[in-house]
């Protein structure tokens, strides 16, 4: 038997300036902090002759704390065929975890710097290209940190790692847009460079698996991702989304080398059609491909949704209906290789 009781309070306060002129220039700032503050008591108890007794190994309280406060400057250049926006934040990021019952505790105090340009040029009405840079940070989620087990069943346990650290990319993305009568065509080229990168690694004790995530290396991806929007009159409205991507994996993780090269892909087509009384209906497919993971392979999935929505009292009110997966097609599988 497990027991959780969950407590969160989050905190913003966000104060943002902007100021244009000489009527094709506008300057940004401001600043944003934010505050977590998570308590998870988890609880496991095992069944010994009849009795549920309290498991002292897997059942503790965990508290975390998360603190980050961001400044950020920006400016911008907008006319009418060209544009361009120069930006860069500072983050600090403050970050408490501890274990009550055993007063383990783990501390992170990390500053940041985050630069970004982006520049578009309008060569048309039917055509611009844009381009783009930032540098983005990912922080590890209450989950990712604590490390109590999620035991799924008695062979399957998964756990968080307090001594995880963020993880880093650097964006590059070249865009084209073609925009004809009805039709919209966007195709983008990227590449994403990440340090410390964060991958789940699944060990086996005692023919249990446990997963837990790691910084484990770097990953490159290159990749290209196609956009399509149909407005087939005021009724009918289709769009569609493809993405390539090959990623280069290189990591060392307990002395063994988790080198690797892959790719993957993902699609994803949505259809709008407006019928007569005020009724609309919206059909999705979605599909991932088969891919490796850094200890094995993530099998195929794909899933079907449909939806129905009626206006009521002259569009003031508004009542769906909406199927998931109406196949039970989305499974998620994953391998993993020892």
């Amino acid at each position: 038997q497990t027991h959780t009781y969950f407590r969160e309070e989050v905190h913003n306060l966000k104060l943002d300036y902007t100021r244009p002129f000489a009527e094709v220039w506008k300057l940004e700032g401001g600043f944003q902090y934010s505050n977590n503050d998570v308590s998870n008591d988890f609880e496991v108890k095992d069944e010994l002759a009849g009795v549920w007794v309290v498991n002292p190994g897997l059942t503790n309280v965990f508290e975390f704390t998360q603190g980050v406060l961001g400044i950020y400057g920006m400016m911008a250049y907008e006319s009418d065929p060209w544009g361009v926006q120069l930006g860069l934040r500072t983050e600090n990021t403050r970050v408490n975890t501890v274990l009550v019952n055993t007063l383990e505790k783990n501390d992170q105090d990390y500053t940041d710097l985050f630069p970004s340009l982006n520049t578009s040029y309008k060569f048309s009405n039917s055509f611009s290209v844009q381009a783009g840079y930032s540098r983005r940070i990912y922080r590890p989620r209450l989950w990712d940190l604590n490390p109590f087990f999620n035991i799924r069943n008695s062979y399957n346990y998964r756990q968080g790692n307090p001594d995880l650290r963020a993880e880093y990319s650097d964006s590059y993305e070249l865009s084209a847009i073609f925009i004809k009568g009805i039709a919209s065509f966007n195709m983008s080229l990227y590449q994403l460079f990440t340090t410390n990168t964060i991958e789940s690694v699944t060990t086996f004790k005692d023919n249990i698996s446990v997963r837990a995530p790691e910084n484990l290396g770097t990953k490159r991806v290159n990749g290209i991702e196609i956009n399509t929007k149909i407005n087939a009159g005021q009724k009918i409205v289709i769009n569609g989304d493809f993405n390539f991507n090959g990623f280069d994996r290189k990591a060392i993780w307990q002395e063994r080398s988790f080198d690797f090269k892959g790719n993957s892909w993902f699609s994803e087509i949505t259809s709008k059609f407006k019928l007569p009384k005020n009724l609309d209906t919206e059909f999705s497919w979605n599909y991932q491909s088969r891919f490796k993971t850094i200890d094995g392979e993530t099998l195929p999935s794909q899933y079907f949704n449909i939806g129905v929505r009626k206006k009521l009292l002259k569009g003031k009110g508004i009542i769906s209906f909406n199927i998931r997966d109406i196949f039970a097609s989305r499974v998620r599988e994953n391998r993993t290789i020892r």
